[in-house]
């Protein structure tokens, strides 16, 4: 999909482009003081980048986000005739070792009209780097500055980043001291906090300060064109589903395409066949949806939160399984409280289980494939030492971010994402894959739904029924009501008995790395059926 697709056409002001957080479901709670009412959440910015190391890189506008650019490399822009990648720049100037200024007038004029202040994107025609002073440079002079003129005043603003990149990393790069601009190696990303200034601007001055150079050369000015995103469901249209004609979904669970659909008032192993959850998780009554949330935690030093899981394929005495589940979607509400990021790494999240392994005479699935490293084949097999049979299935869990922990304006947002087992997956771990253009913020409660749709097998078949996994395999995400990731060429199965084991409510620091802190997160109102669910209806 579109990255740009994902855009909230909301604006809010002249500093940033922006949009109200108002997503899915109520979040009021009597019990804990936790900000959990989305109109109360505060306006997000779009577009601004960061130079404290989690900012542009060479294949992502955001690391902090992992946010793409579309020309990976040498970023996005737009020319003065609002071109993408075209090569009419809006200023441009020799630089020489001292001051430089460059008019800008129009850009900013722009920018206060629309709203939407982009940020400035610098690169050269010069193959020998540029250095340039920054915005935290000893030399308080030399740092660089936007001047505005208007008929009443004259006001000289800050620059609140100066990112720089480079084609040839994959890293971001902490720039704030200073930046380097060069043809086809450095680029680099300016920004000014527009928010107080009113047009019409008579004139714009971007001031900025050389402190060397090998040959002189031009600087040409051109408009950064970040990528846009959203954290509810912003402009776009909500798909709704089978959820719509219940309220709060309540006698959901009679309807014929369901096979589950519940809170967490019961956490009794009739309802959740594996795992548990972190000592000290409580059950929450929220009084405005009439349902009970799990408020789960990942406690510091450690890796496991939450491993609570709906299966809905059992095992016969024979160790099969006792049918095959091959297309499902999952659905539940996720809200993460204010404790909630790690600097460390990201945390695993529900999703969908096939992994299987062998059934357990204590009547439950023990995995041997499918997560911690341990590669799926798909296969059926017999285990002979063991006597039974086994299957080495895939699990297709969520993914969210880390914190930066470096400044970054987007600090408290986090990319959204699976973390996929599969046949064609590179190493022994799961594939990463990000949602992208979507975030999670913290406060707010979100309405993701996971479809699978097991890959097809076909001929020729072994003698244990084993036969060639097809890449047909599919998996969509929708957030909010809107779809957010979609992709068909999975494998993930050789044998027809194998298919879906069950709904994977697992939280999971890392990786391997404790979490620093402890971390709170909720749950609530999970559905599993067989058509497309949509977001609770809040207002029957």
């Amino acid at each position: 999909m579109d990255r740009r697709n994902f855009v909230a056409r909301t604006v809010a002001g002249a500093g940033a482009f922006t949009f109200a957080t108002c997503g899915g479901g109520t979040g009021d709670d009597p019990v804990l003081a936790v900000a959990t009412s989305q109109p109360s959440s505060p306006a997000i910015a779009q577009f601004l980048t960061w130079d404290g190391g989690s900012g542009p890189s060479r294949n992502h506008w955001s690391e902090k986000l992992a946010l793409p650019w579309v020309h990976r490399g040498r970023g996005d822009w737009l020319d003065a005739q609002q071109e993408p990648q075209g090569s009419r720049p809006h200023a441009l100037g020799t630089v020489l070792v001292g001051p430089l200024a460059l008019d800008v007038t129009a850009l900013v004029n722009r920018w206060l009209a629309s709203g939407l202040n982009r940020g400035f994107y610098l690169r050269s025609t010069q193959d020998w780097a540029f250095t340039f002073a920054g915005r935290t440079s000893p030399d308080l002079a030399a740092r660089p500055t936007l001047t505005i003129i208007t008929n009443d005043a004259t006001d000289v603003l800050p620059c609140t980043c100066n990112a720089m990149w480079s084609p040839s990393s994959f890293k971001a790069r902490d720039s704030r001291e200073s930046f380097l601009v060069a043809k086809g190696n450095h680029f680099a990303a300016l920004q000014f906090d527009l928010s107080k200034a009113t047009g019409p601007v008579k004139k714009a001055i971007l001031n900025l300060t050389c402190r060397s150079l090998k040959y002189p050369g031009t600087l040409e000015v051109f408009e950064l064109n970040p990528p846009e995103f959203r954290s509810d469901q912003g402009a776009h249209k909500q798909r709704t589903g089978i959820a719509d004609g219940f309220a709060f979904d309540r006698g959901l669970a009679a309807h014929p395409s369901v096979l589950f659909a519940g809170d967490f008032s019961d956490l009794s192993k009739r309802r959740w066949q594996a795992g548990g959850s972190a000592p000290t998780t409580s059950q929450v009554r929220n009084p405005k949806t009439g349902t009970t949330y799990l408020r789960g935690l990942i406690p510091k030093a450690e890796l496991w939160g939450c491993d609570l899981e709906r299966v809905v394929v059992g095992g016969t005495r024979e160790g099969l399984p006792a049918s095959t589940e091959t297309e499902l979607y999952g659905r539940y509400y996720v809200f993460l409280e204010q404790d909630w990021g790690s600097e460390l790494d990201g945390n695993k999240m529900p999703g969908w289980d096939g992994r299987f392994g062998w059934w357990n005479s204590m009547g439950y699935w023990q995995n041997t494939t499918g997560n911690g490293g341990a590669r799926p084949t798909g296969l059926k097999v017999r285990n002979e030492k063991a006597k039974r049979w086994e299957y080495e299935g895939a699990s297709m869990r969520g993914h969210g971010g880390p914190r930066s922990n470096d400044g970054n304006p987007y600090d408290d947002l986090f990319w959204l994402g699976g973390y996929i087992y599969h046949l064609d997956q590179i190493g022994a771990f799961g594939e990463p894959v990000k949602w992208q253009g979507v975030v999670m913020a913290k406060g707010q409660w979100y309405c993701i739904e996971h479809y699978i749709k097991m890959n097809s097998i076909a001929a020729p078949f072994d003698a244990l029924g084993n036969g060639v996994a097809l890449n047909d395999g599919e998996y969509k995400v929708w957030v909010d009501g809107v779809q957010a990731y979609e992709r068909t060429n999975f494998r993930w199965r050789r044998h027809p008995e194998m298919g879906i084991q069950g709904f994977w409510l697992n939280w999971y620091h890392g990786g391997t790395s404790p979490a620093p802190r402890t971390m709170h997160f909720r749950m609530d109102s999970v559905v599993i059926a067989r058509s497309y669910i949509g977001p609770r209806n809040e207002h029957l």
